[in-house]
């Protein structure tokens, strides 16, 4: 078994609010689906998925807001063609308006997420393109 966390800065997109019901069950569950992007130190970006649970009463942040995440990664095996799917642990908004020309000022210089592993490597050792 394994997990993934990342924590970080992440800027939001197209927030959609999501009613789901468990099988044979009709209490409805809200959750607000976002999308976003995961920035590596190399410069390589990858699309992801942001799903955070929703009060019932409860609406989706405007478009390019940043806000601070921690969230349980998952990565399909098919990644860079689907995008990674994050599970919102915790969501904290920047306050301020994401239109405004001095919204980014409020926002910390950490352009990199944090990532912790935790799991079994059952494979060798490899060298990455730039000899790390």
């Amino acid at each position: 078994m394994s997990a993934i966390i990342v924590f970080g800065f992440f800027a939001l997109a197209n927030g959609d609010r999501v009613k789901t019901f468990r099988g044979g069950s009709s209490t409805a569950t809200y959750h607000c689906v976002y999308e976003t992007t995961i920035q590596c130190t190399s410069g390589a970006l990858f699309p992801a998925m942001l799903r955070v649970y929703s009060p019932y009463n409860d609406v989706a942040l405007p478009d390019n807001t940043v806000a601070f995440v921690s969230a349980k990664v998952c990565i399909p095996a098919s990644v860079p063609g689907d995008p990674v799917l994050l599970e919102g642990i915790c969501v904290v908004a920047v306050p301020g308006d994401p239109n405004s020309d001095t919204y980014e000022q409020g926002v910390p210089d950490f352009p990199y997420p944090m990532v912790v592993g935790l799991g079994s490597v059952t494979s060798p050792p490899r060298t990455l393109s730039d000899g790390t």
